[in-house]
């Protein structure tokens, strides 16, 4: 049925194919459009999901910040005149809330600011370094926090600073703006790189070929629709977006090549108008199925990884990527070589019997040739190389219960040194360690004693003001802070006690009356709309394990110190949030890969009915994904989110060769050949096309290695690892396994 529908397919393109390429034409026009939505996420809040008590938090209390940071000479009345002008600029911004600096102290002990650097530096803390905060309204996007940031770096050569003077804009606006550039100038420099890595191996490798950069070609085209189809549906560019893109030039342009290499076979046999829909309905199934396996295992990933924006988007983009990188090969390379080959008239002349074998092809039926197989080696002489890795399949063949011993004890191996592995779970690590932002972070943190990054937040709702609350805050105050990992704590009953004379109220009216002389600022800071903020301080640096034992020992606190009925506290922020869903994500890796096998067997089965025949070439599979654990151990490879992910893809990736292995074994064994000759036939005849098939997807993904972001760099040389092993798997444990599957099938009886 998939034949048919193919060759109707090329049919229709053969008659048409400067309409076909207007098809084309009109969806990036239409791509470009939806590419300019495309907006970007960074940091935490990429790996945050939706958390109605996150958003709340964040709407009511999480005021992000601009920070800056004076070095030099603060005492100077030119420098303080300079913050004075900064500090007014940026104060007088609609979404900025307040701008403190040492220029208000001054401001407000003398009414303006001085000349005399001795007056100054009676109200300056300290003489040589002075900090001045923006505080961003809450509630505001991303997008909407950076030209805050911009115009606090426009405002900085505003205020005229003297010579000297260094001025430093940091805080999470300016990581956030500086991180997304980052990412737009990766995404751009991987596609550069994987599109010429693509130009050499489809240069050097695929000789003899006409118009061998084709694929090339159609696979940008591919990319182009992705990016369309991303901002259409409103998926975010984030910092694993531009690991998508070198994977979909690797796919792409195997699925290019299988349909490039079979019309190329096709018409050394029959005339154009024949050659497309027979070369379309040959390779056309397998190259379909390949695409579904590889779609399916983004799907797991995107299932599994629900709780992790970044990695649905990663996954969500992927799999549009495979589907218009497929649709790509289809309506771009297919009508391309259709009109090369017009315009080269080189085909040889159609016969009525080729004629009649063209419209057989077209609507599915059965021709007179032999149609070449679907691995796209057509019945060219193997060569060398060839005919070497059928012998060497023969004679691991010949013996597979020691093969496939072996194999699987390798792979026990690695499922045990799996668990030795390291993790890379901080988010701040899965950036470029020499972001000029993140610099820019650590050193105010640094002068800061670890500033916003040690700062936890509790979102408490109910009777805020109640008395019998504020009591409680107090109580899980004295919880905390006897944990190790709790430094400090700062609640609404702080700021009562501090505005009524040291003691709480012991009315509800006495808290607001306490409350009302509270600095407006402050009182947002803790209390508002039926709201209440507590701030919980943890030692700097902490690290991965030290901050889920941090968490665990807040939320204890919480539970220990027993909220008052109808008073609810969460533990919230994005740090609280993302930190534990990045470690399920790690931690989650097996269920991910599970999910693949068993979307891709379903996908096997449907497509074949045979159980057989679908479980054969996820055998392989599940070796390489025990064997991945021993590369990655070898190479001390840390496991990532994203690398978590790489089991499912494995699955969906290497079934392309397994089932293009497997399908040629039955085809040889339907024509009588015994398991052995099956075998060899097999290896011999599509060995070097998917060892060719794999080389190209391997440059595609080894641009990811140049990544300058760590956690997609170490997916890269994961991934390339992985496709190698996949190879190795289908052509040395896969004839094996279909050896012993075949014994005992017929020792069944269900095969004659």
């Amino acid at each position: 049925m998939l034949g048919s529908l193919f060759g109707a397919v090329g049919a229709t393109i053969e008659r048409h194919p400067l309409a076909t390429l207007a098809v084309a034409a009109v969806l990036v026009v239409a791509a470009l459009g939806g590419a300019a939505q495309i907006t970007s996420v960074t940091g935490n809040e990429a790996f945050t999901a939706d958390n109605p008590t996150l958003e709340r938090f964040q709407d009511t209390f999480d005021r992000s910040t601009v920070a800056v940071l004076v070095r030099g000479s603060v005492t100077d009345p030119r420098t303080m005149r300079a913050i004075d002008r900064f500090d007014r600029r940026l104060t007088a911004r609609e979404d900025v809330d307040t701008v403190a600096s040492p220029a208000d102290r001054v401001r407000a002990a003398y009414g303006t600011i001085p000349n005399d650097e001795t007056r100054i530096a009676r109200v300056v803390e300290n003489e040589d370094a002075a900090f001045v905060t923006v505080v961003i309204d809450p509630g505001l996007s991303q997008e909407q926090q950076r030209p805050i940031y911009d115009d606090a770096v426009d405002a900085v050569g505003w205020a005229a600073f003297p010579a000297g003077v260094d001025v430093t804009v940091t805080g999470q606006a300016a990581f956030s703006a500086q991180l997304s550039a980052a990412i737009q100038s990766s995404t751009q420099q991987q596609l550069g790189l994987a599109v010429g890595l693509m130009v050499v191996a489809l240069f050097f490798l695929f000789r003899g070929v006409r118009l061998r950069l084709l694929p090339v070609v159609a696979v940008f085209v591919g990319v182009v629709y992705t990016f369309g189809a991303i901002g259409y549906a409103g998926v975010p560019n984030s910092t694993l977006t531009s690991a998508v893109f070198p994977i979909l030039i690797g796919l792409g342009i195997d699925y290019s090549v299988q349909f490039h290499q079979r019309y190329e076979e096709e018409l050394a046999r029959a005339a154009p108008a024949e050659a497309l829909p027979r070369a379309l309905s040959g390779i056309g199934p397998a190259v379909l199925v390949a695409m579904i396996a590889a779609a399916l295992g983004f799907g797991a990933t995107w299932i599994s990884t629900t709780g992790s924006p970044a990695f649905v988007w990663f996954a969500q983009t992927s799999i549009f990527g495979v589907l218009l990188t497929f649709l790509a090969a289809i309506v771009v390379l297919v009508p391309v070589l259709t009109l090369w080959a017009r315009f080269r008239d080189d085909g040889p002349e159609p016969s009525a019997d080729r004629s009649a074998d063209a419209v057989a092809a077209a609507d599915g039926g059965p021709t007179d040739d032999a149609p070449a197989p679907a691995d796209g080696t057509g019945a060219a002489e193997p060569g060398r190389f060839g005919r070497a890795l059928g012998t060497g399949s023969r004679v691991l063949a010949a013996h597979p219960v020691a093969v496939l011993v072996v194999a699987a004890l390798l792979a026990t191996g690695g499922f045990q040194a799996g668990t030795d592995l390291e993790t890379l779970a901080d988010t701040e690590e899965f950036i470029p360690q020499d972001l000029p932002a993140l610099l820019d972070l650590q050193q105010f943190r640094a002068e800061t004693d670890g500033g916003s990054s040690v700062q936890f937040d509790v979102l408490v709702a109910g009777e805020v003001t109640h008395p019998e609350t504020l009591r409680w805050m107090e109580r899980f105050e004295r919880v905390a802070l006897g944990t190790s990992a709790v430094v400090g704590v700062q609640t609404p009953a702080d700021l009562v006690r501090r505005h009524n004379g040291g003691d709480l109220p012991a009315t509800e009216a006495g808290v607001e009356r306490a409350l009302d002389r509270a600095p407006t600022t402050e009182r947002e800071r803790f209390v508002d709309d039926g709201y209440a903020h507590i701030v919980v301080i943890s030692r700097p640096d902490l690290s991965t394990e030290a901050t889920l034992s941090f968490i665990r020992q807040v939320r204890s606190a919480l539970e220990f110190s027993r909220p008052p009925p109808g008073v609810d506290a969460q533990l919230t922020g994005t740090s609280a949030v993302s930190t534990p869903g990045i470690i399920d994500q790690i931690e989650s890796r097996n269920t991910t890969t599970a999910l693949g096998f068993a979307f891709v067997f379903l996908a096997l089965l449907a497509y074949y009915r045979d159980p057989t025949k679908a479980i054969a070439p996820l055998v392989p599979m599940a070796f390489v994904v025990g064997w991945q654990n021993l590369y990655m151990f070898a190479l001390d490879i840390r496991v990532s989110p994203l690398g978590a992910s790489l089991g499912a893809l494995t699955v969906g990736i290497g079934a392309e060769y397994t089932v293009i292995v497997m399908d040629r074994y039955y085809e040889e064994r339907a024509g009588g050949a015994v398991a052995l000759d099956a075998v060899e036939t097999a290896a011999t005849r599509v060995g070097k096309a998917i060892s060719v098939s794999g080389m190209t997807t391997v440059f595609g993904f080894s641009a990811l290695a140049a990544s300058p972001f760590p956690i997609i760099a170490d997916f890269g040389f994961l991934t390339v690892g992985v496709i190698a092993l996949t190879l190795v798997a289908a052509l040395a444990t896969l004839p094996p396994t279909l050896v012993v599957l075949d014994r005992i099938e017929r020792a069944a009886g269900r095969r004659a």
